[in-house]
Protein backbone atom coordinates (compact mmCIF):
# COMPACT_ATOMS: atom_id res chain seq x y z
CA UNK A 1 0.00 0.00 0.00
CA UNK A 2 0.92 3.26 -0.69
CA UNK A 3 2.33 5.36 2.52
CA UNK A 4 0.42 8.59 1.25
CA UNK A 5 -2.53 6.32 0.65
CA UNK A 6 -2.46 4.68 4.03
CA UNK A 7 -2.16 8.25 5.98
CA UNK A 8 -5.38 9.76 3.37
CA UNK A 9 -7.38 6.76 4.85
CA UNK A 10 -6.02 6.97 8.74
CA UNK A 11 -7.51 10.97 8.53
CA UNK A 12 -10.33 10.02 6.77
CA UNK A 13 -11.49 7.33 9.39
CA UNK A 14 -9.89 9.79 12.26
CA UNK A 15 -12.40 12.86 10.70
CA UNK A 16 -15.42 10.65 10.92
CA UNK A 17 -14.73 10.06 14.43
CA UNK A 18 -14.23 13.72 15.35
CA UNK A 19 -17.71 14.28 12.92
CA UNK A 20 -19.30 12.02 14.68
CA UNK A 21 -18.88 13.51 18.25
CA UNK A 22 -19.47 16.83 17.31
CA UNK A 23 -22.82 15.84 16.01
CA UNK A 24 -23.73 13.75 19.28
CA UNK A 25 -23.20 17.04 21.13
CA UNK A 26 -25.31 18.78 18.42
CA UNK A 27 -28.03 17.04 19.38
CA UNK A 28 -27.71 16.70 22.91
CA UNK A 29 -27.48 20.46 23.50
CA UNK A 30 -30.76 21.04 21.15
CA UNK A 31 -32.79 18.17 23.17
CA UNK A 32 -31.63 20.42 26.07
CA UNK A 33 -34.58 22.88 25.06
CA UNK A 34 -37.19 19.57 25.75
CA UNK A 35 -36.71 19.91 28.74
CA UNK A 36 -39.71 22.36 29.40
CA UNK A 37 -42.80 20.31 30.34
CA UNK A 38 -45.01 23.00 27.64
CA UNK A 39 -46.52 20.04 26.03
CA UNK A 40 -48.62 19.49 29.28
CA UNK A 41 -50.10 23.09 29.17
CA UNK A 42 -53.85 23.88 28.31
CA UNK A 43 -54.10 25.42 24.74
CA UNK A 44 -56.26 28.45 26.41
CA UNK A 45 -53.77 30.37 28.17
CA UNK A 46 -54.19 34.04 28.22
CA UNK A 47 -51.75 36.60 28.16
CA UNK A 48 -51.42 37.76 31.86
CA UNK A 49 -51.04 33.58 32.65
CA UNK A 50 -48.50 33.52 29.71
CA UNK A 51 -46.27 35.76 31.50
CA UNK A 52 -46.99 34.44 34.86
CA UNK A 53 -45.69 31.26 33.51
CA UNK A 54 -42.56 32.74 31.69
CA UNK A 55 -42.07 34.30 35.07
CA UNK A 56 -42.29 31.02 37.12
CA UNK A 57 -39.85 29.09 34.41
CA UNK A 58 -37.25 31.73 35.78
CA UNK A 59 -35.19 28.81 37.76
CA UNK A 60 -35.63 26.27 35.35
CA UNK A 61 -34.14 28.73 32.87
CA UNK A 62 -30.84 28.85 35.15
CA UNK A 63 -30.72 25.23 34.82
CA UNK A 64 -31.14 24.62 31.22
CA UNK A 65 -28.47 27.43 30.49
CA UNK A 66 -25.98 25.79 32.95
CA UNK A 67 -26.81 22.64 31.00
CA UNK A 68 -26.26 23.98 27.94
CA UNK A 69 -22.64 25.75 29.28
CA UNK A 70 -21.51 22.04 30.75
CA UNK A 71 -22.16 20.38 27.36
CA UNK A 72 -20.17 23.44 25.28
CA UNK A 73 -17.53 23.27 27.80
CA UNK A 74 -17.38 19.43 27.45
CA UNK A 75 -17.11 19.98 23.60
CA UNK A 76 -14.86 22.97 23.90
CA UNK A 77 -12.44 20.05 26.36
CA UNK A 78 -13.17 17.11 23.83
CA UNK A 79 -12.00 19.31 20.81
CA UNK A 80 -8.72 20.42 22.58
CA UNK A 81 -7.77 16.87 23.53
CA UNK A 82 -8.52 15.26 19.90
CA UNK A 83 -6.61 18.64 17.77
CA UNK A 84 -3.81 17.17 19.94
CA UNK A 85 -4.42 13.18 19.39
CA UNK A 86 -2.01 12.13 16.28
CA UNK A 87 -3.43 8.48 16.27
CA UNK A 88 -5.87 6.43 18.07
CA UNK A 89 -6.50 2.51 19.14
CA UNK A 90 -9.39 0.57 19.49
CA UNK A 91 -9.90 1.58 23.19
CA UNK A 92 -9.77 5.18 22.30
CA UNK A 93 -12.74 5.16 20.60
CA UNK A 94 -14.70 2.79 23.13
CA UNK A 95 -13.92 5.31 26.12
CA UNK A 96 -15.17 8.24 23.20
CA UNK A 97 -18.10 5.76 22.75
CA UNK A 98 -18.81 5.99 26.89
CA UNK A 99 -18.10 9.64 26.62
CA UNK A 100 -20.32 10.67 24.39
CA UNK A 101 -23.39 8.13 25.87
CA UNK A 102 -22.91 10.38 28.85
CA UNK A 103 -23.23 13.32 26.72
CA UNK A 104 -26.33 12.69 24.84
CA UNK A 105 -28.01 11.28 28.54
CA UNK A 106 -27.52 14.98 29.69
CA UNK A 107 -30.90 16.13 28.77
CA UNK A 108 -32.58 13.66 30.91
CA UNK A 109 -31.06 14.68 34.34
CA UNK A 110 -31.66 18.66 32.93
CA UNK A 111 -35.45 18.03 32.64
CA UNK A 112 -35.93 16.12 36.13
CA UNK A 113 -34.19 19.28 37.46
CA UNK A 114 -37.06 21.51 35.13
CA UNK A 115 -39.51 19.73 36.56
CA UNK A 116 -38.90 18.65 39.75
CA UNK A 117 -36.65 20.89 41.63
CA UNK A 118 -35.96 18.55 44.57
CA UNK A 119 -32.45 17.92 46.30
CA UNK A 120 -32.49 14.20 44.70
CA UNK A 121 -32.79 15.41 41.61
CA UNK A 122 -30.35 17.92 42.01
CA UNK A 123 -27.89 15.33 43.06
CA UNK A 124 -28.83 12.88 40.45
CA UNK A 125 -27.72 15.82 37.92
CA UNK A 126 -24.68 16.64 39.71
CA UNK A 127 -23.27 12.91 39.69
CA UNK A 128 -24.31 12.18 36.17
CA UNK A 129 -22.46 15.60 35.00
CA UNK A 130 -19.95 13.81 37.25
CA UNK A 131 -19.46 10.71 34.97
CA UNK A 132 -19.22 12.43 32.20
CA UNK A 133 -16.49 14.58 33.21
CA UNK A 134 -14.44 11.68 34.56
CA UNK A 135 -15.04 9.71 31.34
CA UNK A 136 -13.91 12.59 29.70
CA UNK A 137 -10.45 12.78 31.96
CA UNK A 138 -9.77 9.15 31.24
CA UNK A 139 -10.29 9.86 27.71
CA UNK A 140 -6.92 12.49 28.38
CA UNK A 141 -5.41 10.04 30.89
CA UNK A 142 -5.25 7.47 28.58
CA UNK A 143 -4.29 9.50 25.26
CA UNK A 144 -1.67 11.34 27.20
CA UNK A 145 0.07 8.83 29.10
CA UNK A 146 3.83 8.48 28.37
CA UNK A 147 2.57 10.67 24.94
CA UNK A 148 0.29 7.22 24.23
CA UNK A 149 -1.55 8.89 21.42
CA UNK A 150 -0.24 12.38 21.51
CA UNK A 151 2.79 14.54 19.96
CA UNK A 152 5.86 13.85 21.69
CA UNK A 153 6.66 17.51 21.25
CA UNK A 154 3.77 18.51 23.30
CA UNK A 155 5.62 19.46 26.98
CA UNK A 156 4.93 17.63 29.76
CA UNK A 157 3.20 21.03 31.75
CA UNK A 158 0.93 20.92 28.74
CA UNK A 159 -0.54 17.94 29.13
CA UNK A 160 -0.49 18.20 33.39
CA UNK A 161 -2.52 21.54 32.92
CA UNK A 162 -5.02 19.79 30.50
CA UNK A 163 -5.63 17.05 32.98
CA UNK A 164 -6.42 19.25 35.49
CA UNK A 165 -8.92 21.36 33.69
CA UNK A 166 -10.85 17.90 32.57
CA UNK A 167 -11.08 17.13 36.42
CA UNK A 168 -12.34 20.26 37.51
CA UNK A 169 -15.43 19.67 36.43
CA UNK A 170 -16.50 16.30 37.31
CA UNK A 171 -14.67 17.18 41.20
CA UNK A 172 -16.69 20.29 41.91
CA UNK A 173 -19.66 18.35 41.23
CA UNK A 174 -18.73 15.58 42.71
CA UNK A 175 -18.36 17.73 45.66
CA UNK A 176 -21.94 19.30 45.30
CA UNK A 177 -23.55 16.19 45.61
CA UNK A 178 -24.08 16.39 49.82
CA UNK A 179 -24.48 19.93 49.26
CA UNK A 180 -27.42 19.90 47.04
CA UNK A 181 -29.34 17.63 49.93
CA UNK A 182 -28.77 20.65 51.89
CA UNK A 183 -29.59 23.71 49.53
CA UNK A 184 -30.21 22.93 45.74
CA UNK A 185 -29.50 26.43 44.97
CA UNK A 186 -26.40 26.67 46.76
CA UNK A 187 -24.80 23.40 44.77
CA UNK A 188 -25.73 25.18 41.11
CA UNK A 189 -23.50 28.40 42.56
CA UNK A 190 -21.18 25.30 42.65
CA UNK A 191 -21.61 24.13 39.48
CA UNK A 192 -20.77 27.79 38.12
CA UNK A 193 -17.93 28.54 39.77
CA UNK A 194 -16.33 25.02 38.06
CA UNK A 195 -16.27 27.39 34.73
CA UNK A 196 -14.74 30.17 36.84
CA UNK A 197 -11.73 27.86 38.03
CA UNK A 198 -11.69 26.63 34.30
CA UNK A 199 -11.42 29.91 32.99
CA UNK A 200 -9.01 31.05 35.18
CA UNK A 201 -6.43 28.18 34.26
CA UNK A 202 -6.68 28.80 30.97
CA UNK A 203 -5.57 32.40 31.77
CA UNK A 204 -2.80 31.39 34.16
CA UNK A 205 -1.80 28.68 31.44
CA UNK A 206 -1.46 31.61 28.35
Amino acid sequence: MDPSTGSQEHETQFGRLDTFSDAIFAVAMTLLVFSFPLSDLPLNLGQAQIQQLVLSLAPQFETFVISFVVVGAFWTSHHNIFDHLIRYDRLLVWINFIFLLCIVFIPFPTALVVRYDYPISTAFYAASISVAGLVLALLWQYASYHHRLIDRALSPRYANSTAIRTFITPLVFLLSIPVAYVSPQLAKYMWISSFVIEWAIMRQRG
